[in-house]
Parts: C-alpha cells; sequence; structure tokens
C-alpha cells in the first residue's frame, strides 16, 4: 500500500476519525492493496460502514472474469475479478448484478432501460476523471469504493447504502474538484447508513475536494433526494464543506431544489471543530418545497444546522 503524506496530515489534523482509522490515500486507489491496514475498532463498534463490513467478504475466493466489458444483457455475476480483463464495467442492459467482485469502474450512464445492482463489490475507479460508479438506475449495498475523480456520480435513480465511499483521485498539477458522492442534477436518490469521505488534499492548482457529498443543478434540476443516517468524514484541509444541499441560484437549475431531505446524519467535527474548511453544510434550501432538514449533528454533541 503507498501511503500519500496526505494520510499523515489527516491523521494529525483530524483526531477523532484517526480513531476511527478511516483515512485513506487519495492518489492511486486501483493499488492491489486494500486501503486499510487495521480495522477500526471504534467505527466496527458504532456501526459505521469502513473496511471490516464493506467490499467483498473475507474468505471468498475470486475467479477471473471471462464475460464481456460491455455488458449488453441481463446476468448476475459474482465471486469473479473483472480489473485483471476489464478498465470499465460498461452496463447496457437492465437488472444487471454483480455481487462479492473485484470491478473496475462501472459505467451506467446509458440510461434508459440499462440498471445495475452491487452488492459487496469492491470498486477500484483508478485514474479516471468522474466517477468510479456514474450514471443512472444504480443500487449499491455494502461496496467499498475507491479511485475516480468523485466516488459515486449520481445522474438519476440511485440508491447506495451501508458503504464507504473514500480515496478520490486528484493528480499533482490538475484542477479536480473531488467528492464522494455528487449530483450534478437530477432525481430519485437515497444515500442511507454510509461512510462518505472525501480524502483529497489541497494543491496548487486549485484541486482538491468540495464535499462529501455535493447536489448541484448544473444540467437539471435536483430533486427528491434523500441523505439519511450517513457519517460525515472530516476534511478540514480541503473540503469546502461537508455537504452541498444543492441551492445555489447561479446554477443554470439551481434556484429550487426540491424535496431534498437530511435527516439523522452525523458530522465529524475535526481538527478545526467544522467539519470542513469552512463549516459543515451549505445550500441547503431551508423552507423550499418539500425540504426537510431534522436530527444532523456533530460527532460529540450538539445539531448541525443549516
Amino acid at each position: 500500500m503507498k501511503h500519500t503524506s496526505l494520510v499523515a496530515v489527516l491523521s494529525a489534523l483530524a483526531s477523532t476519525l484517526a480513531a476511527l482509522a478511516l483515512a485513506s490515500p487519495s492518489a492511486d486507489a486501483a493499488s492491489s492493496t486494500d486501503l486499510q491496514s487495521a480495522a477500526p475498532t471504534t467505527a466496527r463498534a458504532a456501526g459505521w460502514p469502513g473496511p471490516h463490513n464493506t467490499g467483498v467478504p473475507d474468505g471468498t475466493t475470486l475467479r477471473t472474469y471471462k464475460g464481456p466489458c460491455t455488458i449488453t444483457s441481463t446476468r448476475t455475476i459474482t465471486r469473479v475479478d473483472a480489473t485483471t480483463k476489464c478498465d470499465a464495467l460498461l452496463i447496457r442492459a437492465p437488472k444487471v448484478i454483480i455481487t462479492k467482485s473485484l470491478l473496475p469502474r462501472v459505467d451506467a450512464t446509458s440510461a434508459g432501460s440499462s440498471s445495475v445492482t452491487l452488492i459487496d463489490d469492491r470498486v477500484k475507479g483508478g485514474h479516471f476523471t468522474d466517477g468510479s460508479i456514474w450514471g443512472s438506475n444504480i443500487h449499491a449495498r455494502r461496496v467499498n469504493v475507491t479511485g475516480g475523480q468523485h466516488t459515486f456520480h449520481c445522474d438519476d435513480n440511485c440508491t447506495v447504502r451501508d458503504s464507504w465511499l473514500h480515496g478520490q483521485w486528484n493528480p499533482d498539477g490538475q484542477g479536480f474538484h473531488n467528492n464522494a458522492f455528487i449530483s450534478n442534477g437530477g432525481t430519485n436518490m437515497l444515500v442511507r447508513h454510509n461512510t462518505l469521505h472525501c480524502t483529497s488534499g489541497y494543491n496548487s492548482t486549485d484541486g482538491g475536494c468540495t464535499a462529501d457529498l455535493s447536489l448541484f443543478g448544473d444540467f437539471s434540476p435536483i430533486s427528491h433526494v434523500t441523505i439519511d443516517h450517513n457519517y460525515f468524514a472530516a476534511n478540514n484541509v480541503s473540503n469546502s464543506y461537508c455537504l452541498y444541499g444543492g441551492h445555489d441560484p447561479n446554477k443554470p437549475y439551481g434556484d429550487n431544489p426540491t424535496y431534498i431531505t437530511v435527516t439523522d446524519n452525523v458530522f465529524q467535527r475535526g481538527h478545526n471543530k467544522q467539519c470542513g474548511v469552512y463549516g459543515p453544510v451549505t445550500a441547503f434550501r431551508d423552507g423550499g418545497t418539500g425540504n426537510t432538514w431534522s436530527g444532523n449533528h456533530w460527532n460529540d454533541k450538539g445539531a448541525v444546522r443549516p
């Protein structure tokens, strides 16, 4: 495992996160070595997703994947290593199911009737300038996902639960803005009981984390998004905020995000006590149609308010 200086920085600055042992490197997440050398005792006790309860279960024997890299028919794939054959799995069929497997980035951007379900998978997006998991009609549970500019990029109709999103790719000399979960416009998203951690540092070309989770009305309105019972891990050196809530009148479709539900999430304070550089949350339209903010709090004590 190739540790970067960022890991040391985050460990020093985010003392609680060090206790949770959820820090991870941000460069080449396609390494063949897992990102954690020690299981987080505190995280296990708290039940948050991490290396101990996401990805391919311990003891699973993987066989070499011999199927196509572009999947054009409904199928179930289980217990395979597809990283040696495919740079990406392109989902171009409905009801594709992949379980207990080691995968390259997963692309479901064809929309239409295509869909994919990922359960107990380890996804290594590597050096890719968008999402390690990206597209529409994606359902993920207990996945351990790293790499890519963003860990999970949803267009429409996505569910991610009980998962660990971390370790984004941010090369020196590039101005990438990273996120653990992002949507640039879309509807019908459920983000529930995940550890969301944008780990990249701030570099000299204005690259670094935007947030653990970002909603932006860039290409279509943001609507019907539920963000419930997640752990927003602190990054006090790069995250502007830990959560962007979708309201930005300067965006083409950012003036009126609707039915954005943010409930019972935990925000880690980190060294500066604010989760991100400037605070825990911004751009949530309190009072907007169907928008709800309730039960969100710091990891030690106190309510988090938009």
